[in-house]
Formats: C-alpha cells, sequence, structure tokens
C-alpha cells in the first residue's frame, strides 16, 4: 500500500478505519516498558475501565483523536525538513497569530502522540496504533534530511541554537520540544515502537552535542524561559538508552534558580509561572528516582506539599492568570475567570504519581483522587469531548473549552493524554511484599497475568459509597491486599465473602493477608460525609464537599446557548459570557450551613441548600458535572464570628 493511500485513509476516515503498517514495533500485543524499576504501576494494557463516568471521558477522547489528521499536525515538521507538506496545518497555536510568537508550534503533535500511544495501550484498538506507527515514520523521514532534530517552528530550528549560543529567542522553543521528545518516548513505552526509541536517540543526541561546548552559566540562563520537562524527558531517555551523559544533561537542563530553594525548603513561588515550574520539578523527582540524589528529592517532596498544602484549590487546581500568587491572596482571586489551569492538574497529577512511587503513602492517591475527580474529569465537555484551559473559581461563571480545529491550547495538548491514561493508577503491586494495592475506586478490570490473577472492580463511586472487587485466580495464592483507606472517610468497612474482616493499617492502607481464591469477593463500603473546607487564608470562604467530591451551586444558563462554550482564543477567558448573577451569603452559623443541606437523589450526587436570605433553596451537584450551566464554587460566610476554628 502506497504512503498516498495510507495519508487519504487517514484523512478520509478521520476515524482511522484504514489498516496498514509503518514501522516495526517490538511487539504485536503492547506491553508497558518500565522505564524505572521503581514503577510499581500496572501497565495501562493490563487495565480496562468498566462502566462509569471515567470510560465516558475516555471514549469522547478516542473520537476526537480519530477525528484528528496526522499530516496537518506533521505539516511544518516536513517543510523544515525541505519535504512537501501532505496537508495543510492546522490553525490556533499551531500557525495563526497572536500565538506564533510563543514558538509552540508543533507541541499539538507531540502531545497526540503520547495520546494515541496511551489510548492504544489502554484499549487496543489497532487503529491507535497505526496512527503512531505513520508518525513516528513521518518524523523519521524528517530527521533523515535534518541530522537529528525535529521542529515545526517558521523559523526552523533557530530559536533552539539561538537559545544555545546565548543570542535573544523567541517563546518558548525548548517547551515544545520537549513534547516531541515526550511523545517519542511514548510511543516507545506505550506501543512498543523501536523505530519510536531510534527517532528519540537521534533528537537527544543532536542535543546532546549542540549543548557540548554551552557554558552551564549560559545554559541556566536559558532556562529562565519556560522549558517544560526536558531535565525529566532526558532522564528518561538516559534510562532508556542505557546513556549515563544524558542523565548529566538532564541535570544541565534543572533549573538552579528553582532547585536550590526547593532543595532548601524554601518557597519562592510567588509570581511564578506555575507550569513552567511543575514540569522541572516532575523531572526533579525523576532524577531523584534514577539517581537517589537527596537534593532533587528534597526539592521535589517540599513543592509537592507546598503546593498540594498550601497554594491549591479545593479541587486540587492552582494559580490566576496561569501563575502561583500570595498565599494571603486566593479571596482576592476568587473573582478571577483564569484560576485553575488545567495544564497544571495534569502535570501535578504526574508528579504525585512519580512520588507515590517512590513512596507509597496514601495522602499522595488523596490527593490525586480529589485532582482527578474535580479537576481533570471535569475538564471535558461531555457533549463535545473538548477540554477546558481554565477552571474559573468566579461567582455566577462557566465552563469554556477550545474548538475542536482551531485552537490548539497547550490544554488541548495535555488533554488529549488525560482521558487516555485513566488506568495508570487505578492499581499498583509490590512484588517485595507480595503485595496488590487498591489505590482508586473505579471501575475496572486488573489482569495480573504474572500471577493468573484477574481482579474485576464494579461500583459506582462516586453516586455509591461502596465498591466490589471479584478474584479470579488461576491457582489460591497467598499475597496482601492493601485498599487505601482514604482521608475523607471515617470509618472503611470490608467484608471477604460477605464476612466482615478486620485488618491492618499501613501508610494509610487497610490490609488483608489472606489465601485467595478464585471466586472471593471482596466488598468495600467507605462511608462519604458532607463538610466545609475553608478557601485558604481566607475562612469566611468555604467549599461544600462530600468525600472527595466538589459540590457547586446551580445557577441556570442565562446568556447561554449550545456551542457558546467552544472558544479559539484563550485570552478571552472571563471577558465573554459573563453575567450578573446574585449569590447569596450564608448569614447563619457556619455548621447549619452542612446541616441545612440534604441529598434529594438517592441514584445520583445531587443536594439542596436552604436557608439563605431571600432564595427558597439552592441546588448542587458535583463540580465535574456541572458543565453547561452557571455555577459557585465558594460560599460566603457572613457571620464569621460562627466559623469553626
Amino acid at each position: 500500500m502506497t504512503r498516498h493511500s495510507r495519508r487519504d485513509a487517514l484523512k478520509l476516515f478521520g476515524a482511522g478505519a484504514a489498516a496498514f503498517s509503518c514501522a516495526p514495533c517490538l511487539r504485536a500485543n503492547v506491553e508497558s516498558i518500565s522505564i524505572s524499576e521503581k514503577d510499581r504501576y500496572f501497565p495501562l494494557s493490563r487495565v480496562r475501565l468498566g462502566a462509569g463516568p471515567f470510560l465516558d471521558a475516555q471514549r469522547l477522547d478516542e473520537a476526537y483523536l480519530l477525528k484528528l489528521e496526522p499530516d496537518r499536525m506533521l505539516h511544518n515538521f516536513r517543510v523544515n525538513a525541505g519535504l512537501a507538506p501532505r496537508a495543510p496545518v492546522y490553525g490556533g497555536w499551531e500557525s495563526v497569530e497572536p500565538w506564533i510568537e510563543i514558538r509552540c508550534h508543533g507541541h499539538t503533535l507531540g502531545h497526540y502522540l503520547t495520546a494515541v500511544s496511551c489510548m492504544y495501550e489502554s484499549t487496543g484498538d489497532m487503529r491507535f496504533a497505526e496512527r503512531v506507527d505513520y508518525i513516528v515514520a513521518e518524523l523519521a523521514e524528517c530527521q533523515a534530511k535534518t541530522g537529528g532534530w525535529l521542529t515545526a517552528f517558521p523559523d526552523g530550528v533557530v530559536p533552539l541554537t539561538d537559545s544555545l549560543a546565548g543570542k535573544p529567542f523567541p517563546g518558548v522553543p525548548w517547551y515544545t520540544t520537549h513534547k516531541v521528545l515526550a511523545g517519542l518516548r511514548d510511543a516507545y513505552k506505550h506501543r512498543g515502537s523501536k523505530p519510536a526509541l531510534d527517532a528519540l536517540v537521534r533528537f537527544t543526541q543532536w542535543i546532546h552535542d549542540a549543548c557540548r561546548n554551552v557554558s552551564d552559566e549560559t545554559m541556566q540562563a536559558m532556562l529562565d524561559r519556560e522549558h517544560g520537562g526536558m531535565n525529566e524527558v532526558l532522564a528518561d531517555a538516559s534510562v532508556l538508552t542505557r546513556n549515563e551523559e544524558l542523565m548529566r544533561l538532564a541535570e544541565r537542563f534543572s533549573h538552579r534558580a528553582l532547585l536550590d530553594p526547593l532543595s532548601g525548603r524554601v518557597d519562592t513561588l510567588d509570581g511564578l509561572h506555575a507550569n513552567t515550574q511543575i514540569p522541572k520539578v516532575v523531572g526533579f523527582a525523576r532524577i531523584a528516582e534514577y539517581t537517589a540524589s537527596p537534593r532533587y528529592s528534597i526539592a521535589s517532596d517540599y513543592f509537592w506539599q507546598t503546593v498540594t498544602a498550601t497554594r491549591s484549590y479545593v479541587t486540587g487546581g492552582h494559580g490566576d492568570g496561569e501563575h502561583f500568587f500570595p498565599r494571603n491572596e486566593f479571596k482576592k482571586r476568587l473573582e478571577s475567570g483564569k484560576t485553575m489551569e488545567t495544564c497544571c492538574t495534569h502535570n501535578m497529577l504526574r508528579l504525585t504519581r512519580v512520588l507515590h512511587a517512590r513512596n507509597s503513602f496514601s495522602k499522595y492517591i488523596d490527593y490525586f483522587e480529589r485532582a482527578l475527580f474535580n479537576g481533570i474529569l471535569a475538564s471535558q465537555d461531555p457533549a463535545t469531548g473538548m477540554m477546558t484551559y481554565f477552571q474559573s473559581t468566579r461567582p455566577g461563571y462557566v465552563r469554556l473549552y477550545h474548538t475542536p480545529f482551531d485552537s490548539f491550547w497547550c490544554c488541548t495538548g495535555s488533554g488529549l493524554e488525560n482521558h487516555a491514561r485513566y488506568g495508570e493508577a487505578i492499581y499498583a503491586r509490590n512484588e517485595d511484599e507480595n503485595e496488590l494495592v487498591v489505590n482508586l475506586f473505579i471501575a475496572s478490570t486488573l489482569d495480573w497475568r504474572e500471577r493468573g490473577i484477574t481482579v474485576k472492580q464494579e461500583t459506582r463511586f462516586p453516586d455509591a459509597d461502596s465498591t466490589r472487587l471479584t478474584f479470579t485466580l488461576q491457582r489460591p495464592q497467598s499475597f496482601v491486599l492493601s485498599i487505601r483507606d482514604p482521608d475523607w472517610c471515617k470509618g472503611l468497612r470490608l467484608w471477604v465473602n460477605g464476612r466482615e474482616v478486620r485488618s491492618k493499617q499501613s501508610l494509610g492502607y487497610r490490609q488483608i493477608s489472606r489465601r485467595f481464591k478464585s471466586g472471593d469477593v471482596v466488598d468495600i463500603r467507605m462511608p462519604m460525609t458532607l463538610r466545609t473546607e475553608p478557601l485558604p487564608n481566607a475562612p469566611e470562604q468555604v467549599a461544600l464537599v462530600y468525600g472527595p467530591i466538589v459540590l457547586a451551586g446551580r445557577f441556570g444558563t442565562d446568556g447561554l446557548t449550545p456551542g457558546s462554550q467552544l472558544i479559539v482564543n484563550e485570552r478571552e477567558s472571563g471577558n465573554m459570557l459573563q453575567a450578573d448573577v446574585k449569590v447569596p451569603r450564608w448569614t447563619k452559623p457556619l455548621p447549619e450551613l452542612v446541616a441545612n443541606t440534604a441529598r434529594t437523589s438517592a441514584e445520583r450526587l445531587e443536594f439542596r441548600i436552604t436557608g439563605f436570605e431571600g432564595i427558597t433553596a439552592i441546588d448542587l451537584l458535583p463540580w465535574f458535572r456541572l458543565t453547561h450551566e452557571r455555577y459557585n464554587l465558594y460560599w460566603t460566610v457572613q457571620n464569621s464570628s460562627s466559623l469553626a476554628p
């Protein structure tokens, strides 16, 4: 089959119906390649989602991934390699003003390559494998012309070479380079594509050679500009290729202006661009994992603790206008239309997963769960599959989503990945301690094939406060089953085959040690209660939370029409679809806010508050389900003397 017919098939069908074979892969049946020996998570190929909100979100993402045309994302890569493009370039951040100067051209292809690689592993659908193989082959063809580098910038490789020469350079070219490198890494890691590893090696070798004579002073000055997780992907490439020089290069790409204060447990984050910092810290955590460096370990731990404990909203998101702000300004920032950038939550989850693999404390998954439900699941439009840039805390505002083919924000790219990798943290294992770990209560099936064990988790969580694990074993086996005891749950209970059992506590997990046999059933009950959580440093502003699920008030659809929440320019966030929404204050003692809130549906999380002055009642839904309505997240408690300590 000719390349022309493959290309035409991808474009014509959009749904990826064409079957073609492009680049040879390491294995026909995908198996995740563990970069780190400390990676205790099961490969995406071993976990299949069951019916529920996460499977719904994954399927929407599948459909969108298959509508996107690889040749349009490859356009500028081919042009820069002196090759004729096969399709017109996409718009938005990929080619159109006012975004040209940020030099993000090509970032979408990197995210897309990661997303289709993960989606292939998550589903086994060969259409995604075919996308991976096609893109990798095209990039390899470009590399044959360039000598190794891969860019889609309008000025070719110049932004990279100028930055290394200490010259002025436009935009964030290393940020985009990280996305391309990460896409190649993930095509190898999740698809098993050997040509992707070859392309990764060739590009990292070009970078290594280009940096050879660059002074540390020039490198550090260059790193003042956003550069994604270059240290992370170079550290991963070092381990994949057993090339120690790349680990040293990863350390050279580690920004000491952030590393030094964090490793000294000093918070200097005020005013810094949030999504510039988080990928650096993911890199710190990776380097710590590979090298056991205390400096990098302390920096990544301290950053995570600082952001999650003191700089985050109730949903697990943070920031305003993409930046960290002084911790005493949360109240002032509530009115912003640009709080809680979705990319930041995406990268905080990546950091959390690395830290949990290193130290299996339940606190990491407590945050992961909160941000997954209230940040990532909430980021997708259930009508179109499009994703948010910001999730504004402004009272009475709405969610805004990208358009399918004319936006391509950074959060579009990370959003493509988010819904392809929901299976990555549900389960873990500790072979040394003969342990199976259940981190998250998400309907799914685990295939622990090395042990001949299948676990089916059935749940309607969070609409129901229980989950059931059914075991199928090829032979009876003894092992420890560890189930996370969430911080929001008071009184988790366990039954084995209908009989309630006692369990040990360890690092925030409840452990059952027994000889399991096929047909065993473990039932878990994790009661959820309603509570208030104050805004950091503003106790007169409180959110309502049920278990890990943030609830928001429903304030109607005034000014909203079908499609009005899809926008091209993310910079218009907060300027459009405004409405004069009157959000009442709570004038009674704070405990009465919870007491006057009642669940109104046994099947779904739906609540109603009564007792506001001048309003009969306000209905509440989970934040992640309030997608096409105006909302309120934090409630003002007027009687501050009634606040709980």
